[in-house]
């Protein structure tokens, strides 16, 4: 069951006046085939983990004050192979997933890891509905389906900076999960690597629930944020904008992305949010993974943001 009733009349209004409503805690839509955005509160968040926080990782660095003084807009829910493919259709556009490694990275019960040809977007490997997250699609495929709904629609819609998805995440909260400090709450909130995980993958660390789900779920299945955003933790990875460095040094605390001018390395970015597979290691507001901008993996999907004026 979707947990939206409390958002009913706002999308109900927003999808009417389509991107008239844009005050904060207001949902609007561009168009009918465009994705759902939030309006988000501006301010200032600390950001990163404490040393003291439970499979903490070297790459999250040190605890950081951000503030994001500009107004912005995060879609509601990852991007849906349904909104994919009313990209593809309209363009013709064929992912990068033939070249330089074919396929898309796969999961097996057995846990085997690895590239199968006739794996992509489409056919993933496993049944997907056209409202699940879109997935096997690297970097570069994201941008594109972003740069075609910018110029559909005349908006600067962008991918969200790693800054800004964890300011996102935590919708004002501290700690490891934006839900609370309860491992076991994880499956109200978020698609995790539960106890059906665990006895599919002989997987640990776990959380101590059960999701309902074995591998991705529809998008909105579970409890959103504070801030109305949902599977911001779990279901899929999501692409953001940054290039990976070597430790948190220097990062920006103004929510812009991380880029090759500040000595990244831009032929890997970072994936932020944990997925289906994902346990208490890596389901947390500051978990940040690294990977190449060509990767495709059945694990990775993306949602879109929107700069939206005063």
């Amino acid at each position: 069951m979707r947990f939206v009733s409390a958002f009913i009349a706002i999308a109900a209004f927003s999808l009417a006046a389509q991107a008239g409503a844009q005050d904060v805690g207001e949902a609007f839509q561009d168009c009918d085939h465009c994705p759902e955005m939030m309006v988000i509160p501006s301010g200032t968040a600390v950001l990163g983990s404490e040393p003291w926080e439970q499979d903490r990782k070297g790459n999250e660095g040190f605890t950081r004050e951000v503030s994001i003084s500009y107004k912005l807009a995060v879609s509601k829910y990852e991007t849906t192979r349904a909104q994919f493919r009313t990209f593809v259709e309209a363009t013709g556009y064929e992912t990068t997933y033939q070249e330089p490694r074919v396929g898309c990275n796969t999961w097996t019960h057995d846990r085997v890891i690895g590239y199968v040809l006739e794996h992509d977007w489409d056919t993933p490997g496993y049944v997907q509905r056209e409202d699940h997250p879109a997935i096997c699609l690297s970097v570069e495929d994201a941008a594109a389906y972003i740069a075609w709904l910018a110029e559909s629609t005349g908006k600067p819609y962008r991918m969200l900076s790693s800054t800004e998805f964890e300011y996102a995440t935590r919708a004002g909260t501290r700690g490891p999960w934006f839900w609370g400090t309860t491992n076991s709450d994880a499956c109200e909130y978020a698609n995790v690597a539960d106890d059906t995980f665990r006895r599919l993958y002989d997987y640990a660390p776990v959380f101590a629930c059960d999701d309902g789900y074995e591998r991705t779920a529809p998008v909105g299945s579970f409890k959103p944020n504070p801030w109305g955003l949902y599977d911001m933790l779990g279901n899929a990875w999501e692409w953001t904008e940054d290039c990976t460095h070597d430790d948190m040094t220097g990062v920006p605390t103004d929510g812009r992305a991380w880029l090759e001018e500040d000595e990244g390395r831009c032929d890997f970015r970072v994936p932020r949010g944990g997925a289906w597979v994902s346990g208490t290691d890596w389901v947390r507001a500051a978990a940040q993974a690294n990977d190449h901008y060509y990767y495709h993996s059945q694990l990775i999907g993306f949602r879109v943001a929107l700069t939206l004026e005063d």
